[in-house]
């Protein structure tokens, strides 16, 4: 029954090959409840045991709700590659260690696990999570570690003047260890991709796979020789692996990696052969392939859980930012949560349709007591493809209809409406303090009703919310308007001030009542500063000496922490931020925008851009490479943080040629070459042609 909490008992289905025995507890009482704790005992699981949980469903649920259990929910796989601590150089200097794209400082990488540790994370196996085995407390997220090309820093032998060695503490090996005894139930598990030369240090090679091996941490397949695999034939992959597996068992006799590390992008054809083969009459099997980047991995026991494509985050400073941080919170609101049982597979209500067929627990389905972000909402968000609808178009109840058959007909299926737009009013009678305060509501839509009618519909629906771009806030409030530096309005006073916290609260407040009235998603627009060469001298009455950049993405930070991970969340920038050096003096860098956002939308009408751009004499005139360049330079500065990219085409006719369905159907190829299923058109009239759309 809808609304009610309820559990549901799935049959037992043994799963085969490597995940045969998946649920077998891997711990005793008496062991550490990974293989790689270092001796440290895990937190003690308050959940009643195995058979109080079959006589007692109710409170089996009641568990998973008060550890806001979701075994559906995201695994951050992490992947480092050097950890640099202090190398002497010829004994006088040290070098000190520095932090860069490629490399984390020892400081840095015990910080990111106390940022683990303190978010409730536990580290685990690499191979647990491939099989379905982590044994985690209640409450508590799993996280996974890797390390690719078996750098010096991962692991560094110090040897002593009696000729014995002992393991240098800013190493990772010795961070993770002593991290660990220090923190109890956390656990060092982790796994190194290697290559042939492990390690540095070529006398300690063979050593120190064996001390790997007999702390509990997993060694993984790099290819010998740090392989790209593009464009290489199956026997030449096999080889690289058969080598480097070979090169491994001269260490530790018998051993196989369970698992290999694709090198950068290189993924071979076909691809099965990362995952099994054979060479001069050696076999090898790999239980579970990982790539570069950039995503947090399903559950294993998600639908689209795929052990030989796991996608995993790189950790490093990303603008002055942990993009660690960036990650964990991005995923905060969906990460995987234990209920501490190994028996049930427990999940919030909205999340059973990405549950695996064979999954072979009891599936507890409880009702959390706060929204959700579900998958069906992620993946409504992700395939929304919409028009901007001004609240003055969308009064008239005729002209919304035209609207709503619009979407019906084509291949539509969201709206972006306005409800602050560029005159600084509200559509509709908002209860926002300063909007009742100013006057700035217009009764012009009945927007529950209308709100209402989407849903029904099945109609994405995006609340357009106009931020410093506001004559009337200006007007009523002369203190937040941007002046010249004689003290007359800038552009005529059409701007606030990006600094002034009133502005900032005032609109976070009209976001957070969008959703309450049942929008799906909040997109922000004009959060910019004004353009111009008089913006960037103006009057800011609340400014604080922070960099424009900065402000932009301080009000964004401001506003994800008052609005949270569980609403989806948008802004819009110039398209050609994608290729600029600098903030052009408005303060959008997409880079430093979104690691805040779900999604970023680049204004990429090519009638915008200017001659020469992407080497057109007139780039209008070429909307498909336009869009095509456009995308592919945003990517390039977000897709570490996980943002993603829905761009706005032109619907409308600015300069020649006049845009109609080639243009725009060419806007929207260039848009879904890029993988990219979601994109919202432009026409400040609201004027849409069915034949354009569909």
């Amino acid at each position: 029954m809808p609304g009610r909490v309820r559990i549901l008992i799935i049959t037992a289905v043994v799963l085969v090959l490597s995940v045969a025995g998946i649920f077998t507890l891997r711990s005793l009482p008496d062991v550490p409840f990974t293989a790689a704790t270092g001796g440290v005992q895990p937190e003690k699981n308050k959940l009643p045991d195995a058979v109080e949980a079959k006589e007692d469903p109710e409170q089996l649920r009641n568990n998973a709700k008060e550890a806001g259990a979701n075994e559906l929910g995201l695994v951050p796989v992490l992947v480092y590659h050097q950890i640099l601590g202090l190398v002497p150089v010829l004994v006088y200097h040290q070098i000190g260690a520095k932090e860069g794209r490629w490399t984390r400082t020892p400081e840095n990488f015990r910080r990111d696990l106390q940022e683990l540790y303190n978010r409730n994370y536990v580290l685990v196996p690499l191979s647990d999570y491939l099989s379905g085995t982590m044994d985690i407390p209640a409450g508590k997220s799993p996280a996974v570690i890797t390390f690719d090309d078996s750098t010096a820093g991962h692991f560094r032998l110090i040897t002593k003047e009696d000729g014995s060695t002992s393991v240098d503490p800013d190493c990772a090996v010795g961070i993770l260890r002593d991290f660990a005894a220090a923190h109890p139930g956390f656990g060092h598990a982790a796994t190194f991709f290697i290559n042939a030369q492990p390690f540095g240090q070529a006398e300690y090679w063979q050593k120190k796979l064996q001390l790997l091996h007999e702390w509990g941490f997993e060694i993984g397949n790099h290819t010998y020789s740090h392989k790209n695999l593009r464009g290489l034939s199956s026997e030449q992959v096999a080889e690289e692996i058969i080598k480097l597996q070979e090169h491994i068992q001269q260490a530790l006799p018998g051993y196989r990696p369970k698992t290999f590390a694709i090198v950068q992008d290189g993924l071979p054809e076909p691809y099965t052969a990362v995952c099994s083969g054979e060479a001069r009459g050696i076999k090898y099997k790999h239980d579970g392939v990982v790539w570069w980047a950039w995503s947090a991995a399903h559950s294993p026991f998600h639908r689209e859980f795929d052990p030989m494509r796991i996608q995993r985050i790189q950790v490093f400073e990303d603008n002055g930012t942990s993009s660690l941080v960036n990650w964990l919170e991005r995923i905060n609101s969906r990460r995987y949560v234990s209920d501490g049982n190994n028996e049930t597979l427990a999940i919030p209500e909205g999340w059973q349709e990405v549950l695996a067929e064979d999954h072979a627990k009891k599936l507890v389905v409880y009702d959390p007591d706060k929204p959700q972000r579900t998958p069906a909402k992620e993946k409504q968000a992700s395939q929304a493809r919409g028009v901007h609808v001004t609240f003055s178009y969308a009064s008239s109840r005729d002209r919304w209809k035209k609207i709503l058959e619009l979407v019906n007909k084509s291949q539509l299926n969201a709206v972006q409406l306005d409800v602050k737009d560029e005159s600084g009013r509200i559509g509709y009678l908002s209860e926002v303090q300063m909007a009742r305060e100013t006057g700035a509501c217009r009764d012009m839509m009945p927007i529950r009703d209308m709100l209402a009618e989407l849903k029904d519909r099945d109609i994405y629906s995006v609340a357009r919310i106009v931020i410093f771009r506001d004559p009337f806030l200006a007007a009523k409030k002369p203190q937040f308007m941007v002046r010249r530096q004689d003290g007359t309005p800038l552009a005529g006073g059409v701007w606030v001030d990006p600094y002034a916290r009133e502005v900032w609260e005032y609109n976070v407040e009209l976001a957070r009542e969008a959703y309450e009235l049942g929008f799906d998603e909040v997109q922000f627009d004009y959060i910019r500063f004004p353009e111009g060469r008089a913006a960037r001298s103006a009057i800011y009455n609340a400014g604080d000496g922070r960099h424009r950049v900065e402000v932009i993405a301080d009000f964004l930070r401001y506003a994800r922490n008052e609005l949270g991970w569980n609403r989806i969340l948008s802004a819009t920038v110039f398209g050609f931020t994608g290729f600029a050096v600098d903030d052009m003096g408005i303060g959008q860098r997409p880079e430093r925008m979104a690691p805040f956002i779900d999604y970023i939308s680049p204004m990429v009408y090519p009638s915008h851009y200017s001659p020469g751009n992407y080497n057109f004499t007139n780039p209008n005139a070429h909307p498909y490479e336009v869009v095509d360049g456009s995308i592919k330079d945003v990517r390039r500065l977000v897709e570490a943080t996980g943002c993603r990219i829905r761009p706005w085409l032109q619907a409308f006719t600015m300069g020649p040629p006049p845009y109609g369905r080639l243009e725009i159907q060419a806007q929207i190829k260039a848009t879904t070459d890029n993988g990219i299923n979601t994109w919202l058109l432009w026409n400040p009239r609201v004027y849409y042609k069915l034949e354009d759309i569909s």
